[in-house]
């Protein structure tokens, strides 16, 4: 049975939603543990022509990664389960299409060169995670790629934030190796500083 703050994710982003907007803030982190962002998604989009179209699942405020992906030049939608977040998303960043909604019961039809769950999935648990991650591979156009971030090892692990618990699962890196290699992805990074990064092949011509 997973920790009761699986349940509580949700709703403790819409409580706080205010303070994730102030917490979060409006730019790209630079090596903030393991992450430079701004690197991140360099890679993510690599070779993109302009307008491609992004899904970016569980985007919060759409500040900081899906501001960058417009600045970019590309399409976004996103989407969140929080309605003060989505709120906050389309009245600050006009150009996306921010949408409401859980992961976990279904993402926006269509193919996407890009989909980014970034400090998302990890939200899930695990078994959730088996259910959602080959819904968001399959949205994956021939040459897009999908980029997600994930826990060392299968399990579950809660940490705090603003006095409350706050729920991270995982699965085995193999399990998500099989996954995306199920879903016709070749991994390009396997986890290395928590990032999963995976490419569907262009189609070839005959």
């Amino acid at each position: 049975m997973s920790h009761p703050a699986a349940d509580r994710i949700v709703g403790l982003y819409q409580d706080k939603a205010a303070d994730w907007i102030r917490d979060r803030g409006d730019a790209l982190s630079r090596h903030q543990g393991d992450w430079d962002e701004a690197a991140w998604l360099d890679r993510f989009t690599e070779g993109w022509p302009p307008g491609a179209r992004m899904l970016d699942v569980g985007c919060g405020s759409g500040w900081p990664m899906g501001a960058a992906l417009l600045e970019r030049g590309f399409e976004v939608v996103g989407l969140d389960a929080s309605p003060d977040l989505i709120a906050h998303a389309r009245e600050t960043l006009p150009g996306g299409d921010w949408r409401i909604g859980d992961m976990r019961d279904g993402l926006p039809e269509g193919a996407f060169h890009g989909v980014l769950a970034w400090h998302s999935l990890f939200h899930l648990t695990p078994e959730a995670q088996t259910a959602v991650l080959p819904a968001l591979a399959a949205r994956v156009t021939p040459g897009g790629r999908l980029m997600f971030t994930a826990g060392p090892a299968h399990g579950e692990a809660i940490g705090e934030w603003r006095g409350e618990a706050l729920y991270h699962g995982s699965l085995d890196p193999d399990a998500y190796r099989a996954l995306l290699t199920e879903a016709d992805l070749t991994v390009e990074n396997a986890g290395d500083n928590g990032v999963w990064l995976a490419r569907r092949a262009i189609l070839s011509a005959k």
